[in-house]
């Protein structure tokens, strides 16, 4: 399998921001939500985790940068 072109600026695309982000609430949910239960409910969380999800796909299709030709 190949890295795609240009990997070393994968920071920059929206994808694996959203992804990041994604991992961030699930090690959050590990410290941070047993302080926020009164404030912030399970339903709430699994909204939150799944329209962050959904962002993702979203985010993958969208065209982020010039054309560029495929070399095999």
């Amino acid at each position: 399998m190949k890295p795609i072109c240009g990997w070393r600026c994968c920071y920059k695309l929206y994808s694996v921001q959203i992804s990041v982000l994604i991992a961030l609430f699930g090690f959050a949910q590990l410290e941070l939500l047993p302080m926020w239960q009164a404030q912030l409910s399970p339903r709430a969380y699994a909204v939150l985790n799944s329209a962050l999800g959904l962002l993702l796909f979203i985010a993958r299709l969208i065209k982020q940068g010039p054309d560029q030709d495929i070399q095999s």
